[in-house]
């Protein structure tokens, strides 16, 4: 998760032909967060995957600086009813833990945060979960309480 620390995903932006996925971030975080971010921000940025008509490809660039990624994570409350997310470059491994987590405790108990994946359980306590037998051992303690 080193390596991915200043990389951020954009779901939601529709795609266009010849497109530069710079200007299409840089359009995204002034237009709707409100805040500068020049190209010069931006060390690299495409579409994830194949082009396709019925889904829309999520948009991956990193940032030169850690704290203007963190501003600009920060800022993503802004993107509300606006049919944009973002999400943090997760490996395969702590994605499928997220998305199982999401499954087990729901979505609004749910979220990463620098790499790591948080839930607040059944008990009201937060717990940070790192593989999936973090999570069924929360499950399985929380079980045991009830």
């Amino acid at each position: 998760m080193r390596g991915r620390c200043k990389i951020l995903l954009i779901h939601g932006v529709p795609e266009e032909q010849k497109e530069d996925t710079a200007a299409v971030v840089e359009k995204v975080v002034t237009g709707k967060l409100t805040m500068q971010l020049s190209g010069a921000d931006i060390s690299r940025c495409h579409r994830m995957g194949r082009s396709s008509s019925n889904r829309l490809q999520p948009i991956l660039f990193k940032l030169k600086d850690v704290a203007v990624r963190d501003k600009v994570w920060f800022a993503k409350t802004n993107l509300k009813d606006t049919g944009i997310t973002w999400s943090e470059f997760l490996t395969k491994a702590r994605h499928e833990v997220f998305m199982k987590a999401r499954q087990r405790f729901g979505v609004t108990k749910c979220w990463t945060r620098e790499g790591n994946v948080y839930v607040i359980g059944h008990d009201g306590d937060r717990h940070r979960i790192n593989w999936l037998g973090d999570l069924n051992t929360i499950v399985k303690c929380l079980c045991t309480l009830w």
